[in-house]
């Protein structure tokens, strides 16, 4: 075909369809590039061509984002402290509350406690007192000796029993305090640190501390699990010879082997640093 004159040649392309000529066209420019330059040379740019589908950074695709990539990245900005949910997961240091005995949340000789605090944590340190407001009765005396134990099984709550079995009257009032950790302890009679109605605390915070103020409520089973009854009013003594503080029972009555005690400490009603 190139081997014809120009002008017939030109006659000749004109007497084709157009998509015929356009073929033709295209053979001629493929052969003077083979001429020109090999035809490895050809085939490689012809399939090095791609059609434009969208540009993509150098960094490479944009990764699809997952609901895995939206919990890593919720938890680091948790733990970063930019979350506005950070107080809610801080430990409660203290607490403070009244508790009320109802028919609801009362079963016999305890009454259980609710409170975010202590709920489901059997290694709590709860003090309570009775209260002097029972239903409409002022200043009425609580006639039981008192404790707190950890109900485990079902609950899973603290509850305010009496040492005696005798029911929880309803309407009955107790203060409540949680005090922070720092300050607070559980204290076991055992041989080593009894004799007779008294046990002996061997404690940082008390040791060598006469003006310190001390909070004992007894506590049937410290963790859980199964306690020791200790049905006698206690008080508190500082015993200046051995310098230590003593839990006794105020009867004179001899203290049990494994009775338990939940300890705060103050000095001269504020809180020891």
């Amino acid at each position: 075909m190139v081997d014809l004159p120009f002008w017939i040649m030109i006659g000749w392309l004109r007497g084709l369809s157009a998509p015929v000529r356009r073929g033709v066209f295209v053979a001629a420019i493929l052969l003077m590039y083979f001429a020109a330059f090999g035809v490895g040379a050809a085939a490689a740019g012809i399939f090095s061509w791609q059609p434009e589908q969208g540009t993509v950074e150098s960094g490479g695709p944009t990764k699809t984002r997952t609901l895995e990539d939206t919990d890593l990245e919720d938890t680091e900005l948790e733990t970063t402290g930019n979350s506005k949910n950070d107080n809610r997961r801080k430990p409660v240091e203290e607490a403070s509350f009244v508790h009320r005995a109802t028919d609801q949340n009362s079963r016999g000789d305890y009454t259980y406690l609710t409170d975010p605090s202590i709920n489901g944590n059997a290694n709590a340190i709860v003090l309570v007192a009775p209260g002097t407001d029972r239903g409409n009765t002022r200043d009425a005396t609580y006639d039981h000796n008192i404790g707190v134990w950890y109900e485990g099984v079902n609950e899973k709550k603290w509850a305010i029993f009496n040492q005696d079995l005798a029911a929880v009257p309803g309407g009955a009032a107790f203060q409540v305090v949680v005090p922070p950790a720092s300050q607070s302890f559980v204290h076991h009679a055992v041989p080593d640190n009894t004799i007779d109605k008294s046990t002996y605390l061997d404690n940082p915070l008390t040791n060598g501390e006469p003006d310190a103020v001390l909070s004992v409520t007894q506590n049937w089973n410290p963790g859980g699990g199964r306690g020791v009854y200790n049905d006698h009013p206690v008080g508190v003594v500082y015993k200046q010879d051995v310098q230590q503080w003593a839990i006794y029972n105020q009867d004179g009555a001899q203290m049990p082997d494994g009775a338990a005690f939940n300890v705060a400490v103050s000095r001269n009603g504020e809180p020891l640093r």
